[in-house]
């Protein structure tokens, strides 16, 4: 199962796939009875990457109908987040004493304690939760095995990218221009979502858009962290009693620390990633697409370049028109 558009299919097609395969992944994960945390890691990540493709097909949609399902899968998210923010935080202790020694006082294991005192009274809860995520998954099927994805073409894939970008893009400034917590973690998802997308269309220029796709994955692998220690330490501020004063304040710093050179390391890469107006990487990432698909055709059998893309007949017309329209469009910078 490939996250990736083929060349020798309709969008809609594609979509439809890959929407349903993602959903099948996530349901095979959380009905596993193998390791809990990481069957919920790997099923939160198929969830991610609908989202990402949710939005992508966005402008193709009834507003109504991409809202009940955006909806419906952060709800999904929700449901399972519990057991892996614990884990989660855990291996963030344990980063912190890499990092910096044993914390003073015994913090750690009394951190470690009350993780575990947490997890243990939630393990109910979470088993519950797998089954309501189950649940609503099956529902989800509903929309890329129905009617509501067979009309959408590439129009509404750039759109989608378009739109979604230039979000990240005025998300970064925010997070630099006003620094928290909230803001770095909102660009941290915007920033997600830009990485699946070029994944999503990789086959249209895989040196470009691989290049792309991997940038961004790094720049949300640094935000991660920054969210990680974040969790950390609003995780021991609400312990209240259970913390010394002094105690917490080493723990919170020694986050803010790390924090603090994440965040250094990601304005660069977030430079270089978003330099580019959105509509220009509309039309260019277009253009690429319909380009890719001409060049299948003249060499169907070259493996990689899309073999038997005369098969995609069906809405060619449609990714070729909006080639033409969009790649006319002037490259300003923004």
């Amino acid at each position: 199962m490939t996250y990736r558009f083929k060349l020798d299919e309709p969008i809609a097609q594609g979509v439809r796939r890959i929407g349903l395969e993602q959903i099948e992944m996530a349901a095979a994960k959380l009905a596993s009875k193998d390791d809990v945390a990481a069957a919920i890691h790997d099923a939160r990540r198929c969830l991610k990457r609908l989202r990402a493709l949710l939005r992508l097909i966005r402008p193709g949609l009834s507003e109504p109908a991409y809202r009940r399902e955006s909806e419906r899968l952060a709800a999904i998210g929700r449901l399972l987040s519990g057991a892996r923010d614990v884990f989660v935080m855990q291996q963030t202790v344990a980063k912190l004493e890499t990092r910096f020694g044993a914390l003073p006082n015994g913090t750690a294991a009394r951190l470690r304690k009350l993780m575990a005192r947490g997890s243990s009274g939630g393990r109910r809860a979470a088993a519950d939760g797998r089954r309501q995520a189950l649940q609503r998954l099956a529902q989800a099927k509903r929309l890329f095995a129905g009617k509501a994805v067979e009309n959408i073409a590439l129009d509404h894939i750039v759109d989608g990218l378009e739109d979604a970008y230039r979000r990240a893009r005025k998300a970064f400034r925010q997070a630099y221009r006003k620094p928290g917590n909230e803001t770095f973690h909102a660009w941290r998802k915007r920033v997600q979502a830009h990485w699946r997308h070029m994944a999503l269309l990789t086959r249209g220029w895989p040196e470009a858009l691989s290049a792309r796709a991997a940038e961004a994955k790094e720049l949300s692998r640094l935000l991660g962290e920054d969210h990680d220690y974040a969790v950390l330490a609003a995780f021991a501020r609400e312990q209240g009693a259970a913390l010394a004063p002094e105690d917490l304040a080493a723990l919170v710093a020694r986050c803010k620390a790390c924090q603090a050179e994440l965040r250094a390391a990601a304005r660069p890469r977030g430079e270089r990633l978003f330099a580019e107006a959105a509509d220009d990487l509309k039309a260019r990432v277009a253009l690429y697409w319909t380009s890719a698909r001409s060049l299948a055709e003249l060499a169907p059998a070259t493996e990689g370049a899309g073999a038997g893309a005369g098969k995609a007949a069906a809405g060619k017309g449609d990714e070729r028109g909006a080639g033409k329209r969009l790649s006319g469009a002037r490259y300003r910078r923004r």
